[in-house]
This record gives C-alpha cells, structure tokens and sequence, in this order.
C-alpha cells in the first residue's frame, strides 16, 4: 500500500483522514511540523496532506523547507484549510501545491483528489524515469560521437593517436585543480576533446610531414583553429565548445593565432588546453621528433610562463605534474581507439548502419587484412590471379635512425604508391612493413613481371622526389594461381615463401617467384650441404655422425678423398647432385627412391673410370672428379643430367648440383 503522511495539530481531523483512507492507503498522522520532518529523516511517503493552520510551524513554513530539500521536494503535498479566501489558494499552488482541500472534509472529494494526485504523481514519475533513461541513450550517444569525432581527428595524424582523449583528461584534471564546479570539469572536458577539429579540413600530406613546413602548409594548419570554430559555433550542448577549439592557438604574450589575444583576453577554456595541448604535444611523439623527456618537458612549460602561457595555470599544471595526479584517469592506449560498446547503439542503429565498422587499415588507409583476404577470395573464383607479397627492405634501420614516426610516413607514401599504381588491383596491408598485392587476371609469369616491375619503377621514381626514401627498397614475392595454389591462404603463404628467398639473395631482381623459390632454396641447401662436407674433409674431422649417413660406402669414398689428397698432386672436383619436386609438392618416398635409382645409374654410365659416386642423403648424390679439367666437369655434369631424364623420363622429380674444389690436404 502506497503511504500518505497526514500533518495537522486538530487530532479530530487526523482520525477522520485516517478512517477515510485506511482501506487504500497506509496513513500515518503527526501534529506538527517539527513531527513531519522526523518522519521524513528515516521514510519517503507517496503523499503529504498538509494543514496551513499550525503552531510553532505553519504549513508554508513546512512546504518551503520541503521545496528546498532535493530529496523531499517531488513528494506531491495537498494543502488542508478551512480558508476559502482565493488568495490562501492562490498562494498553495504557487508554493508548489499539487491540490488543496477544504475542511470539513468531504469524504467523496477527499479521496478522489487523494487518488488523482497519487495516481497523477504516478505518471509523472514514470514520464520522468523514461526521460531520463532517454536522456541518457542520448548522452550516451553524443559522448560517444564526440569520441569518434576526435578518433577520427587524430586518426588523421598518424602520429596523435589519442592526443585528443588525453588532453581532454588533462584539461579536465586542471580544471578540477583550479576549483571548478563538477558540471564545469565535464564541459571542459568534452570542449577539449573537440580542440583540433578543425584539423578535418587540413590535408594529410601537411599533418603527417616530417620536415620543415612551407608558409602556405603553416598557414594551413594555423587555419584549422578558425575551422574549427566555425565548425562548433551552432552546437548550444557544451557551452564554449567552439571557444575552446578557435583560441587554444593563443598565447598570453599576444602573439598567438589566429587573433592575437592577450592575457585575460584569451578566454579561460581555451587557455587550460592551450597548456595541456602543448604539454601531450612535447610529451608524445611528433612526426617530426620522438617525445622530450620530462624534465624538458617541465623546463618549455616554465620558460613558456607569462609568454605562451597563463603564469597562474602553469603554476597549477606543475603541481599536477609533482603530485603525480596528471595520468591518474588517464586511459592506456587500447582504450582509446575503441568507439562503441555495443552492436546497436541509439533506437536501433547499428555500427554498420553509421559507417564505423572499419575495413581500411588506420594507418595507411589500405584495406586491412581481412576484407582484403575477402575481396581476393572472391576474385579468385574466376580461376586466374596473381599475389604478390611486397616488403619494404632497411625499414627497421630508418626506424632505428630517423624514429618509428618517420617510419609510418614511409608506410603510408608506400602505400599511396601502389594504390596509384592501379585502381582496379587490389591491395591491403597485411601488418608491419609488408603489403599485399593482387591482380586478377594474370595468368603467367611474363604479365606478372610486367605488373611487379612497374610498381618497383614507381617506387624508384619516388625516391627521386623524397629524401627519406632513399634508403628504403622493396622486395616482392610471386605466386600464380593454378600454378602454386588455388586459394587464398596458399597463395599468400607460398608468395611470402618467396619472399624470404629474394630478401636472403643479393641481386639487382628485387622479385621472386615461388617456383625460382623453390628452386634456390634447393641450390642454396646442395651448396650448403657440399661445403659442410669440403669443411669437414679439410679440418680431418671425422665422417661418423657428421652428417647422420647411414651409407657404408660413404665412409670408403671419405678416405678415398682424404688419402688420394694427400697423396696425389692432382685436384678433386666435389660435385653434389640434388633431386627435388619441380613445382613445391611432396614427393612420395617410394617416388624419390625410383628417381634416385634412375640417376645412380646415369652417373655410372658418365664417369670415367678415376672418378668415384656414392649416396649422399636419401635424395643427393656426391661424385668426386680426380683431375678434371674445366671443360671436363661441365662435360660430366651435362652428361649425367640428359642420362637422368632419359631413365626417369618424367619432370616432376628434377635435379640441380653445385660444385666445389678440395684444396691439397696436409698429411
């Protein structure tokens, strides 16, 4: 039962409401005022019936005291009164009365106001609760679209992710310092984060430039202050909003931009983020510098005092920084970029609905990793394509040298290179350094070359033009579709393969395709193999368990070399045949031991009779040359490849071989 306080000093008239009221409601009667607010300290009722007539503390008395009372002064009060004067009525309702009823009471009257006011006061209520829960959805949704805003503005310069987030709390906790109201702190707080709004109409070329600006790129950025002003000057929500973005350029000397205020002129917002804004400006890193340490930091802020800056808000800002209070509410960096908690944020709109589900890479604004793998996908389902795995080589050196800032410039003029080299292409990043490239179409590797080598043009092009590149290069590796693979994942990762080659390998090519891949890394491993063998015969290491063989005639053929070494003036040629797939596939054991058989035999059949062959691994053969001449090793070698194919017959086991001289061994 819902309750109603009753205050009247004529106990007739408590006991008749009580009687008149009971069945409904839960009544609870007091004399006097004095009893009324004891009441109230420990219970809320939903109704007061109040008389005006009292000792000690009439009525009006009691309804003034309840109407400055934030918890009290929504309780709905019905004024009693045997007064019928128009004035005494005019004064309740004007006093905040919901009603007033006149003694003696009318029983039908009494409880039909009773029950309008509860019921009406009911309404109210819940009309207020959905208002507010309204409100909120929108406040909610207009911090949040201020917070993407300002995402958005520093997404714009590369090198201020979240610049705008931390001067907001920056701003906010100076301002709290100073004395500010709590409604105040969190006005300047959103004013702050709309400081560099402007910034959206300045192009990216000028924010992200890591040298020296011309006077027009200057005056370019100076205009972002008027812009942004203009920008905010209709929005009536945060009160100096566009204040605080067209003055916080201003310096206390009167030398600032873009009106050249001075002193008190300035407006107060916009010299508490004029502070905070250069503070993150010198404590983070810039495009064209990495961050100053604190204590330069603390040093430009006080050389700054009463030239750039407020003297008094300096003072005030040093404090923050000794007590350690400026980053206490700061949020880490992986909280900054995030805009919105949920899927559906304001009557149903979703994410997608508004744009903001990103598909580009932040940075360079290629498509990112996913939708690109999407797109690729889709366009390899017409059977041709070509991928390409680009690399930017030295990159780390230009970050170890010129700073991670200067880097991500380079990241995005790459970027801009091969988005310019064809619309139609599709191209993503794919993290770090490396980019993806596809070409639908392409179906072999004279086009692919065509395309690899226009884009290595361009790049070489650009290096003319931008001094930061010059120390940069690209490496790409090629896989074809149909050739290496037929999706998306194989493709990439056989590319990325080739990659790794064409990085290890120092060549004017710059590029690589998965089969040359697959091929040089089997070169690479036979000549490795060969000179570990050279090493081990020059350094009299012993052959047992150097290289895990398990062929017994490795051993004879082992001192054979050594002795004949020794013994003989004559040179030994070492030459090391090496069987693998032709086009990156597995081989079957029992395969690979046909193919093995098959050029065992063509090298019996092609070596003379000095010379000696013997097993290697289950896929390399070693033969050892005494004497040969230059023209005799090419004539042996060519002579072992054509027998080897015209036993085995098929190409998909081929062989390569790599040759070394052993050097006279000392007994």
């Amino acid at each position: 039962m819902k309750t109603i306080l009753v205050v009247d000093d004529d106990r007739v008239n408590l006991v008749m409401a009580q009687n008149l009221l009971r069945t409904e409601y839960k009544v609870i009667g007091v004399n006097s005022g004095k009893q009324a607010f004891k009441f109230l300290e420990k219970y809320t009722p939903e109704l007061i019936l109040l008389d005006i007539l009292m000792p000690e503390m009439d009525g009006f008395e009691v309804m003034k005291l309840l109407q400055e009372n934030d918890e009290w002064k929504n309780i709905p009060v019905i004024f009693l009164t045997a007064d019928r004067k128009t004035d005494t009525e005019s004064k309740c309702f004007e006093m905040g009365a919901y009603d007033f009823i006149t003694k003696p009471f009318e029983p039908t009257v009494m409880l039909n106001r009773v029950r309008r006011t509860i019921e009406l006061d009911g309404y109210r209520k819940d009309l207020q609760k959905r208002l507010e829960e309204k409100t909120r959805e929108v406040e909610l949704v207009t911090i949040e679209s201020i917070t993407t805003v300002a995402n958005t503005i520093d997404a714009k310069d590369d090198y201020t992710k979240g610049h705008s987030i931390r001067v907001a709390y920056y701003a906010e906790a100076l301002a709290r310092k100073i004395g500010w109201s709590e409604e105040d702190v969190q006005n300047i707080h959103y004013v702050a984060l709309l400081h560099d709004i402007g910034k959206i109409g300045v192009p990216d070329s000028v924010l992200n430039k890591p040298f020296k600006l011309t006077n027009v790129e200057f005056e370019l950025i100076k205009n972002h202050t008027v812009m942004g002003g203009e920008i905010l000057k209709d929005i009536k929500m945060f009160p100096k909003v566009d204040i605080g973005a067209k003055y916080h350029h201003e310096r206390y000397d009167g030398k600032g931009y873009p009106n050249g205020l001075k002193g008190e002129e300035i407006p107060l917002v916009a010299r508490i983020i004029g502070i905070v804004d250069s503070y993150d400006a010198m404590a983070s890193n810039r495009v064209y510098r990495k961050r100053l340490q604190d204590e330069i930091v603390k040093e430009e802020l006080i050389r700054g005092r009463g030239t750039q800056f407020d003297p008094y808000l300096v003072d005030q800002f040093m404090e923050l920084l000794e007590e350690g209070e400026l980053q206490k509410n700061i949020p880490s960096e992986d909280m900054v970029m995030p805009i919105f908690n949920s899927d559906k944020i304001y009557d149903g709109i979703t994410k997608e609905e508004m744009g903001l589900n990103s598909k580009v890479d932040y940075l360079t604004g290629l498509l990112g990793k996913e939708q690109g793998e999407k797109e690729i996908t889709e366009s390899l389902r017409n059977g041709s394509g070509c991928v390409m795995v680009l690399d930017l080589d030295h990159f780390r050196n230009v970050n170890e040298t010129y700073g991670h800032l200067t880097g991500d410039y380079i990241l995005k003029l790459t970027a801009d290179i091969l988005k310019d080299v064809s619309e139609k292409d599709i191209v993503c990043r794919l993290g770090g350094d490396e980019f993806l490239y596809y070409v639908e179409g392409i179906t072999s590797q004279e086009e692919a070359v065509q395309k690899v080598e226009k884009i290595l043009e361009v790049f070489e092009e650009k290096k003319k033009e931008i001094d930061v590149l010059k120390d940069v290069s690209i490496s790409v590796g090629i896989s074809l579709f149909g050739v290496d693979g037929g999706d998306f994942e194989e493709l990439v990762k056989k590319a990325d393969k080739a990659l790794y080659h064409v990085k290890q390998i120092d060549s004017e090519e710059r590029y690589l395709f998965y089969q040359s891949a697959n091929m040089l890394k089997t070169l690479e491993q036979t000549k490795s193999d060969l000179n570990r063998l050279i090493d081990m015969v020059e350094n009299r290491q012993s052959y047992q368990g150097a290289f895990q063989i398990d062929y017994e005639e490795f051993g004879r053929v082992y001192d054979f070399v050594v002795h004949f070494s020794q013994r003989n003036k004559q040179e030994l040629q070492l030459i090391l045949f090496t069987l693998f797939s032709a086009d990156g596939s597995d081989i079957k054991l029992s395969q690979m031991e046909q193919a093995m058989q098959c050029m065992e035999q063509a090298i019996i059949k092609s070596l003379r009779g000095v010379d000696v062959g013997t097993r290697y691994s289950s896929s390399q053969f070693l033969v050892v040359l005494v004497g040969a001449e230059r023209d005799d090793i090419h004539i042996v070698t060519d002579r072992i490849v054509h027998n080897y194919f015209r036993l085995y017959g098929d190409r998909d086991i081929t062989l390569s071989y790599d040759i070394a001289n052993l050097q006279e061994i000392e007994p």
